[in-house]
């Protein structure tokens, strides 16, 4: 009986051994399992306070930047840039002064140095000379207009901004500088885009009054569907290929050409239209590339501004699919066709 009660208390000691070698076993588990939220949460707290020191170093940084970009000792390496009218001042060029003017953009830039950014314009040796015989030109009654993207973005929203920082690298600012000259006063493109009731007023006074021509891609249809040119005097249109118009330049010009030289042109016809306005402008005649301000308008009226959706019976580079574009049957439009050369 005493050899009884010997075993079963042996048997609950080895029990209880066995117990608390399994708690000890689960209380190291516990202190490392602590200790490693520890380590984990110092090595988290380090690299909050390593990003942290970072972004304060970065708005330091970015206070103290102008300072050191102005010191002498940077001007190798940071360039000046092109000074840039506002859009009223353009305006007032074009309307007071009777100054035609050639847009420059990206695309424009894109295809001097053997890019293309667009469908509807292939690279071609010829228009890259003559954009850069246009953009390096100084012709006092013709305006040449830049993008105002070379320096503060302040007056962009911020998505506009973060796409053109992602544009504007130092290789692409250093092919543009390659082609400007800061010491001279360049035009603002702005003046063919819409945003406000107040700009689509100062861009009309471009046409107020005016016997226009449009020189336009035969799927542009400035003005159609909308009452953007309604204070022009009189619209006659040359209408030329929606796609790749510099192919058929000699012809386009041979026609407009033949116009009286009281007319105001208006053209739409991608980076044809910088070329074609300078050498109509040189001819003495009075001519706008107006780029997109049709669609910019078109744009305006739906949504205040902002590219939601397509203008189905208008070619639009700027929407996706927006060279498939519908038939229209319009009288007045068609009465206004005065040469189709995109037949």
């Amino acid at each position: 009986m005493d050899q009884l009660k010997e075993e079963k208390m042996n048997a609950e000691i080895n029990a209880l051994k066995n117990a608390n070698k399994e708690l000890r076993t689960i209380l190291n588990e516990i202190i490392q399992c602590v200790m490693d939220n520890n380590a984990l949460s110092e090595k988290l707290m380090q690299e909050m306070k390593s990003q942290t020191e970072r972004m304060l170093d970065l708005h330091v940084r970015m206070d103290n930047m102008p300072y050191e970009i102005l010191d002498p000792q940077m001007r190798d390496t940071y360039t000046a840039i092109p000074r840039i009218m506002t859009e009223k001042e353009t305006i007032d060029e074009i309307v007071i002064n009777r100054k035609s003017i050639s847009r420059f953009g990206d695309g424009e830039f894109a295809l001097m140095f053997g890019d293309s950014r667009w469908r509807f314009q292939k690279v071609d040796d010829r228009l890259a000379t003559r954009l850069r015989e246009v953009v390096t030109s100084n012709d006092d009654n013709i305006l040449i207009g830049l993008i105002n993207f070379y320096g503060s973005l302040s007056h962009r929203n911020a998505g506009d901004a973060t796409s053109i920082r992602s544009y504007i690298t130092p290789d692409i600012r250093k092919q543009h500088m390659e082609l400007l000259d800061t010491k001279r006063l360049y035009a603002n493109t702005g003046v063919s885009r819409s945003g406000s009731m107040e700009k689509v007023a100062e861009q009309k006074r471009i046409w107020n009054g005016k016997d226009c021509v449009f020189i336009e891609g035969s799927q542009t249809r400035m003005g159609v569907g909308n009452d953007l040119f309604d204070n022009a005097r009189s619209i006659q249109r040359i209408l030329c290929p929606p796609e790749h118009a510099f192919d058929n330049y000699d012809a386009i010009l041979e026609e407009a050409l033949k116009l009286p030289l009281d007319k105001t042109i208006l053209i739409a016809l991608g980076p044809t239209a910088s070329v074609l306005a300078y050498d109509l402008a040189k001819a003495g005649y009075h001519a706008i590339d107006i780029g997109h301000v049709d669609l910019s308008y078109e744009w305006f009226l739906r949504s205040g501004g902002d590219k939601i959706a397509a203008v189905g019976y208008k070619y639009n580079n700027e929407w996706p699919g927006g060279y498939i574009v519908e038939d229209i049957h319009d009288e007045q439009y068609e009465s206004e066709i005065i040469a189709d050369l995109s037949v």
